[in-house]
């Protein structure tokens, strides 16, 4: 499944989408980032940081930049559920994830940003609940943090 849209702030109940230009294997319910220097959107890893992530994208595309996916743009309020690389806890409750590709958040229980590398930049997913079993089934529930490359923008978070 990857990344769901669960719901928005407010009175709006579908996601905007917009067709993007892609490149690379990017799947349905993964997590894009902008590649500025070729004009396109790419699947997203475990190095993708709050500056470069926009959206989920609704389709499954392989190949050039000559190929277009639909994509749900993140924008405060939205609330996401997520796929986990690990067993769910309620220790992943209020705390910052990074992702370990485009369809996966590294779900930890640690309550430190040191030891995997969950900082300011690379800590994209902000986990607000758990659902479902913590047997291997359970997911989080929360939101993508997003920021501009400029810290004067207010929402630098822990920076």
């Amino acid at each position: 499944m990857a990344f769901e849209f669960v719901r928005s702030a407010g009175s709006v109940h579908e996601p905007a989408v917009i067709l993007m230009p892609a490149s690379g294997v990017i799947h349905r319910g993964g997590v894009v980032i902008s590649d500025a220097a070729n004009y396109v959107v790419s699947p997203a890893s475990s190095s993708s940081t709050t500056t470069n992530i926009v959206g989920v994208s609704m389709d499954y595309a392989q190949g050039a930049s000559d190929t277009f996916v639909r994509v749900i743009p993140f924008v405060q309020g939205q609330l996401w559920k997520a796929d986990c690389a690990n067993v769910i806890t309620t220790a992943n409750i209020l705390q910052r994830h990074t992702l370990v590709d485009d369809s996966n958040v590294r779900n930890t229980a640690f309550g430190t940003t040191t030891s995997l590398g969950e900082t300011a930049s690379t800590g994209v997913f902000l986990a607000y609940a758990v659902t479902g079993l913590s047997t291997g089934s359970g997911k989080l529930i929360g939101t993508f943090l997003q920021r501009t490359a400029t810290r004067g923008d207010g929402f630098a978070i822990g920076t």
